[in-house]
């Protein structure tokens, strides 16, 4: 941190110019390719019917990436600013700690996901760490959320007794429409219609 306070901020122009620029940039790719590919190595397995990963996971990771190089444009700016004041750098600290506290955001992406097999359905919501199943024979409620005018499907709910475990629903993906109906239809299980506002 000594380093980081004495540096000249002159010297420090490329490389964080650099990082950020490449961080703001690639914010808009590397989710996609991160978020798959770090999902893969952590959870896959031959036995998922299908494994999703909903659109949050992306932007999740995606404003992490951002928060980092606003972050570092921050440390540039105020670092140029005290030493046009003649100050001493006393925010090393502040800047170091807002890096800190944005790697949560990208955990909290990874660990975001949904995913059908043989034992049931099972799902992390972003804000958790921890895993949510319900068995398949445990299902009591399965309910869709679907805008009143125009009938898109925006998701399902399976529910048991204590837990509710929400899939995200595309259209355009013919895997999670297949299975989904699959697994409704197999199980003869009621739909309830649920309206978003």
């Amino acid at each position: 941190m000594k380093f980081l306070r004495e540096i000249d901020a002159d010297s420090l122009v490329p490389y964080i110019l650099t990082s950020s620029l490449l961080l703001l940039v690639s914010a808009f790719a590397v989710p996609g390719i991160a978020v798959i590919f770090i999902q893969d190595l952590l959870f896959f397995s031959y036995d998922h019917w299908i494994f999703i990963r909903p659109v949050e996971t992306y932007k999740g990771f995606g404003i992490a990436m951002i928060s980092i190089a606003v972050i570092l444009l921050s440390f540039l700016i105020t670092k140029f600013y005290m030493e046009k004041k003649e100050k001493e750098y006393k925010l090393t600290v502040v800047h170091l700690l807002l890096i800190v506290v944005t790697i949560p955001l990208f955990i909290f992406s990874i660990s975001h996901y949904a995913y059908f097999d043989d034992n049931g359905v099972h799902g992390n919501d972003f804000w958790t760490l921890s895993e949510d199943n319900i068995a398949w024979d445990d299902v009591e409620n399965v309910s869709r959320v679907v805008d009143r005018s125009s009938r898109k499907v925006f998701s399902y709910h399976f529910s048991d007794n204590n837990i509710t475990i929400d899939i995200p629903y595309d259209t355009q993906d013919t895997r999670i429409k297949q299975t989904i109906t699959e697994v409704i239809d197999s199980n003869d299980w009621e739909v309830e219609e649920i309206y978003s506002e």
